[in-house]
């Protein structure tokens, strides 16, 4: 479990850096495999994964299929040849361009996951280009079934060559691929080719963990990309003025096959921003207490310029390969990720991110103001107790001791850059998984639509449940940007227009600054909510899953946010929605600030004082004072 903590805490947000893929599609059904994630780099949705028509715009593709997991080959084909359209539809998940009776449950496209694509009849063989997040990726095999799977290649491998290795693990005689010209399941024969970017019928013969004639591993390969860090990695190597500093990794080659392998590493993409991460390739020395420096691998971005890596791989034998990465200057909270394309020699080829971060080097914690420690990285539960408050009914509304104590739920996160973020909910849950032998991978999820594609950590009644933990105290602002409160004509958008434009318009503070929908801005929808007398129809029940603060958690550092509740908001304690004189409240504004105490005597607790300023509630600021005590319960870097 520590180890596990340590690859998730390395695991923080790091710039996503997306690579492209190209499909080529024909009319009829193509089984493709897509082993990059395609995900919005903007707006309300940025980070997560694309719908179905954001990323299969071209209007010749019909229907999208994915199989869920753990289906056998019952529920999809029998004797081939079968077409590749008769399947059990419960057992797969699906879109249509056309849905007028709105079965589709495809949501979102994922990565490294096999797609039935049925393209219209009579279209012209087109390249689909995809372009996504990149992991390293090694399959999961359920045992004793069929699966439906395909593999990065490296030129055009026969199943002979490629699946021989497997010791019977993947008979080709269970292997079936679409034909594209007949729409059917036929089985393969050892001398056919096979081809990336499609997906195949594979059988496995009990438990099987086979990626390729080469199998590759590294430290926590389980969080998709090789991280460097932590100060204790870092080692000189070289002499003289050759010598630098290098966070050390090692990639672990095991060659299946009947012959050599020689891995090489392609660089695809770097981060873009301040600081540069180089990587060497580094040799043990002749007297095994030092490291020479080897060459840089290759550092120029694009596909096609490749960089041996200086070891060969014997059959039937295990390598061991050293990279060192040279980290210059600082990457800011995002850190900084090089995307590459290892290929091991043998046929198979993997998407390998490299990544690095300030919080992983005390000397770049320094150089990057707030920025927190490791060891605060992470859910934190706690407590508010309010000790003091302003009195009401005093003139000069001097504070006050409580009359009693007022425990508050309180929950922060702080991401592997330092980031703090206030939460009102969020639920313990953790990764599917399809092979006992890779373990799920803890996850904390804030945006409910995401908990389907998790599982939870507890079993109840025979099903397992995520753990919830909610802060009903601090619940987090409606999102008030033009992007969260757009649905078209008739919206809020056009409302806000339509009023400013209006030339009896009482909103002294908008009138004629809003003539077009461009104009309008979250300011302006702030200002027309707290205009309106009711609530305008149009407003979205939208609100955010997270509020970013300033500060860090540790000893002696501070956090301060400030949270916001509009007129309508759902927890303005002044608003009742079905009562006729009281359809709005004031705006709420709370400033909450926390100061932790230079010395914690207890590991994995965090002390401080706690004070809040409350404007809205009455005519002065209320004004709240107390402790609080915090508890990490997750070591978990990001949110879901």
């Amino acid at each position: 479990m520590a180890v596990l903590a340590a690859a998730l805490i390395a695991a923080g947000p790091a710039r996503a850096q997306t690579v492209p893929q190209t499909l080529t599609l024909t009319a009829g059904w193509n089984a493709v495999w897509l082993e990059v994630e395609p995900v919005y780099d903007s707006g309300p949705n940025a980070g997560q994964p694309k719908s179905p028509q954001d990323v299969f715009t071209n209007p010749a593709i019909q229907v999208i299929a994915t199989p869920k997991p753990l289906a056998g080959l019952a529920e999809f084909f029998g004797a081939a040849p079968v077409s590749a359209g008769t399947f059990n539809q419960a057992e797969w998940q699906q879109w249509k361009r056309t849905d007028p009776a709105g079965t589709n449950n495809l949501g979102m496209i994922f990565g490294n996951r096999p797609y039935l694509i049925q393209v219209a009849t009579g279209t012209a063989t087109f390249a689909l280009p995809v372009t996504g997040k990149a992991s390293f990726f090694r399959p999961t095999w359920t045992p004793d079934r069929y699966n439906l799977i395909g593999f990065g290649l490296e030129g055009t491998p026969s199943f002979d060559a490629f699946f021989g290795p497997s010791g019977g693990k993947h008979p080709i005689a269970k292997i079936f691929r679409l034909n594209a010209t007949s729409g059917s399941w036929e089985h393969v024969t050892g001398t056919d080719p096979m081809v990336a970017d499609k997906a195949y019928w594979i059988f496995s013969a009990g438990p099987s963990t086979y990626m390729g004639p080469v199998a590759v591993d590294f430290d926590h390969a389980i969080t998709g990309r090789l991280n460097f860090g932590g100060p204790a990695d870092a080692v000189p190597t070289g002499a003289g003025v050759d010598l630098l500093e290098l966070d050390l990794k090692e990639l672990v080659f095991t060659n299946l096959g009947t012959a050599a392998a020689t891995p090489q590493l392609d660089l695809i993409t770097v981060s873009t921003g301040p600081g540069n991460l180089a990587c060497h390739v580094v040799r043990p020395a002749a007297d095994s207490l030092s490291y020479t420096r080897g060459n840089q691998v290759d550092s120029a971005p694009g596909a096609g310029a490749s960089a041996a890596l200086g070891e060969t791989v014997a059959p039937q034998a295990t390598a061991t390969l050293t990279l060192g990465a040279k980290r210059s200057g600082t990457f800011g909270a995002g850190g900084r990720t090089n995307v590459y394309r290892l290929k091991t020699g043998a046929g198979s080829l993997f998407w390998l991110p490299l990544s690095a971060f300030d919080s992983d080097s005390p000397a770049d914690i320094a150089a990057v103001p707030g920025v927190a420690t490791s060891p605060a990285t992470g859910l934190w539960v706690g407590e508010v107790i309010v000790e003091s408050v302003t009195s009401i009914v005093e003139d000069g509304s001097p504070s006050r001791p409580a009359a009693g104590s007022a425990p508050l739920r309180i929950l922060l996160h702080s991401d592997a850059g330092g980031t703090v973020r206030l939460l009102s909910q969020v639920t313990l849950m953790q990764t599917k998984t399809a092979d006992p032998a890779v373990a799920a991978v803890p996850v904390l999820v804030v945006d409910q639509a995401r908990i389907p594609f998790f599982e939870g950590v507890k079993e109840r009644n025979g099903k397992r449940v995520g753990l919830r933990l909610e802060a009903v105290a601090y619940d987090m602002p409606r999102k008030t940007d033009p992007a969260s409160q757009s649905s078209g004509a008739g919206d809020l958008i056009d409302m806000i227009v339509a009023e400013s434009t209006s030339p009896v318009t009482d909103w002294a503070s908008g009138k004629n600054l809003y003539a077009n929908r461009a104009a309008v801005t979250p300011a302006a929808i702030d200002s027309y909510l707290l205009f309106r007398s009711i609530r305008p129809p149009a407003l979205k029940e939208i609100y955010a899953t997270n509020l970013p603060v300033s500060g860090a958690l540790g000893a002696g550092q501070s956090v301060q946010g400030t949270l916001t509740l509009d007129p309508f908001h759902r927890s303005n304690p002044f608003r009742h929605a079905y009562h006729q004189q009281h359809p709005r409240g004031p705006k709420i504004t709370r400033e909450v600030t926390i100061l932790f105490d230079p010395a914690q005597p207890l590991t994995e607790r965090l002390r401080g004082s706690f004070h809040e300023t409350i404007q809205g509630l009455i005519k002065t600021d209320l004004e709240l004072t107390g402790r609080i005590e915090l508890r990490r319960v997750s070591p978990v870097a990001t949110l879901e």
